[in-house]
């Protein structure tokens, strides 16, 4: 999903179910932006993730009994990857959980 989209998303939700909490947060590497609201399903929260690509993997480890494996990214400041997470808010355990569509699988 891409920025535009992204934006054209968040504004058909405001016009359709208003919005309860909109923020943004700092993660490890990049950033996400959140909206929350009440649909028919409960209660709804998406999270618009950027984060810079991965360019490299490098992975360090010994073959000896009981070594570590350590692993390093190597990220591209200037190019970003967008991903959308969507979450449902449990009342049973008293959490957010992430929305998997079976139908989409099947």
């Amino acid at each position: 999903m891409m920025p535009e989209r992204w934006k054209e998303l968040k504004q058909e939700v405001k016009e359709k179910f208003g919005l309860e909490d909109e923020y943004e947060e700092e993660l490890d590497h990049g950033s996400q932006e959140v909206v929350e609201f009440s649909s028919p399903l409960g209660k709804i929260k998406l999270c618009f993730v950027k984060s810079p690509k991965v360019l490299d993997k490098k992975t360090s480890f010994s073959n000896r009994i009981g070594s570590s494996v350590s692993v390093e990214y190597v990220y591209d400041p200037e190019n970003f990857v967008y991903h959308l997470e969507v979450f449902v808010w449990s009342e049973a355990n008293n959490q957010w959980e992430k929305f998997v569509n079976q139908d989409a699988f099947n």
